[in-house]
């Protein structure tokens, strides 16, 4: 199903599920259910401003690795393995995302907040400075803290990451719609998450029951929707843009030529305005490029990261 198509169903089903949204929703509250986190971990930092759930791997340099929206750490699973061989790999779960916890009821969900929220993982955990991986939102999270923080900053990866002040994803409307937001958002089933994330894979075949399972999961809690729709709402890309030139840390667009979310045009553009990027736009891979195509991902961000 196409993200158009996706939005629709929704749209059209508004005016008959409208007293729905009211109706809880059944939801994950820890990780033990989950088979990838039983085989690599969990570790977990506690700060004022939330309490960070993540996975550690490997050693040598640090890598921090940030999902994109919707998703969790989980979303680098063939990633971490890659980048294990010669990197201390931290894929953490920031707020709207896995199983992090909140604490602050104040927290924005914005650009400044969630480079706020990188900065107390860092800190939380003994990093000074590290590269870092980050995937659609997560980019833009990045790419924002990379702005922010450059000392902190060892190497930059961007996968298909909106930063730019231009075209945003076609469903943006859906949920930045009063009310029609809270009712894609509170009533999206497993199976329109599903539906969502295969529209984001080229190989559709790799999204398995137990890929939708893992992922759905930690989506399903109250917070993480929430979160997620503000997010929608509140991310600025004009202050991504504004910053661009001022990036200092060697810097990688890595993008799905078949992304159906953000065009390509997209990784060029950030390219050639932050002061050494570079492009690269991986053939027959969709938005999700990372675990659409790892085999050819991977070999690229292990040569970017050594």
């Amino acid at each position: 199903m196409s993200i158009r198509t996706l939005s629709t169903r929704l749209a059209l089903a508004t005016a008959a599920v409208l007293a729905a949204i009211a109706v809880p929703v059944a939801h994950a509250d820890g990780p033990d259910g989950s088979p990838y986190l039983s085989r690599i971990g969990s570790h977990y930092a506690e700060t004022d401003l939330a309490r960070f759930h993540y996975t550690r791997t490997g050693t040598g340099s640090p890598v921090v690795l940030i999902a994109g929206g919707g998703l969790w750490g989980y979303s680098w699973r063939d990633v971490v393995p890659a980048l294990a061989a010669e990197h201390t790999v931290y894929a953490v779960d920031l707020p709207s995302q896995g199983y992090t916890e909140v604490h602050r009821e104040d927290f924005a969900y914005d650009l400044p907040a969630m480079s706020e929220a990188i900065e107390a993982f860092f800190d939380a955990v003994g990093l000074e400075r590290a590269a870092i991986a980050g995937h659609s939102w997560g980019g833009a999270w990045s790419l924002y803290f990379a702005q922010q923080h450059p000392d902190r900053v060892e190497r930059l990866v961007l996968l298909d990451s909106p930063g730019i002040d231009a075209e945003k994803a076609p469903v943006t409307p859906l949920f930045t719609t009063p009310l029609l937001g809270e009712l894609a958002t509170n009533l999206t089933t497993r199976d329109l998450y599903a539906d969502n994330i295969r529209g984001t894979f080229q190989h559709r075949h790799l999204v398995t029951d137990e890929v939708i399972d893992e992922l759905y999961a930690p989506f399903s809690r109250p917070a993480n929707r929430a979160g997620f729709l503000s997010l929608w709402r509140n991310l600025d890309y004009r202050l991504t843009d504004a910053g661009l030139a001022e990036v200092t840390a060697p810097t990688l667009v890595l993008w799905g030529e078949r992304d159906s979310w953000l065009p390509t045009s997209q990784a060029h553009q950030l390219a050639a305005r932050i002061p050494e990027a570079t492009a690269t736009v991986v053939p027959g891979c969709g938005h999700t490029v990372h675990e659409d195509c790892p085999a050819q991902v991977n070999p690229v961000l292990t040569a970017f990261l050594r």
